[in-house]
């Protein structure tokens, strides 16, 4: 902060007069600084794994495990703990299913399953079936809690 005070406080000061804003830096850089605290105690929380962890949210497409991957690599290299995996909007068509399109879509989707418990094995992975309707209001929210807490079982 001291140092962006420096360097970036007499542009500041510049562009405020421009916008005809009264703006001291000064005064934006000391309760910036006045922050730091808190900003640490934060940091520090979010890397005690008693108080803290990260729960994946993807879905079971080339591109979202991508993605996963990634915030996984960036969240392990800032000690924040993560070990769950929620794979969201999975489709399960019935075996005398004709549908052509959920057909490829599951199997697709199993692919990258497949190497979703290939590259977390020591995770916690929680199957979320793709739902008919939207999760709104406190019964449909209970419903699919249970899905977070009762392994999903395909019909």
């Amino acid at each position: 902060v001291s140092q962006l005070s420096g360097r970036f406080g007499p542009m500041m000061q510049q562009m405020s007069g421009m916008m005809g804003v009264n703006a001291n830096h000064e005064d934006i850089f000391v309760k910036l600084e006045s922050m730091r605290a808190v900003i640490n105690e934060v940091n520090t929380q979010f890397q005690d794994p008693d108080k803290t962890t990260f729960v994946c949210v993807c879905i079971s497409e080339f591109l979202s495990l991508y993605e996963t991957e990634r915030l996984v690599q960036e969240l392990t290299n800032g000690n924040i703990d993560t070990h769950n995996i929620v794979v969201n909007q999975l489709l399960f068509p019935p075996k005398d299913s004709n549908c052509d399109q959920c057909q490829v879509r599951h199997k697709m989707q199993q692919k990258y399953l497949e190497q979703i418990f290939d590259l977390y094995e020591d995770f916690h992975v929680t199957l979320l079936p793709l739902l008919t309707t939207e999760v709104r209001g406190v019964e449909r929210l209970k419903a699919f809690s249970r899905l977070l807490l009762e392994p999903f079982q395909p019909p």
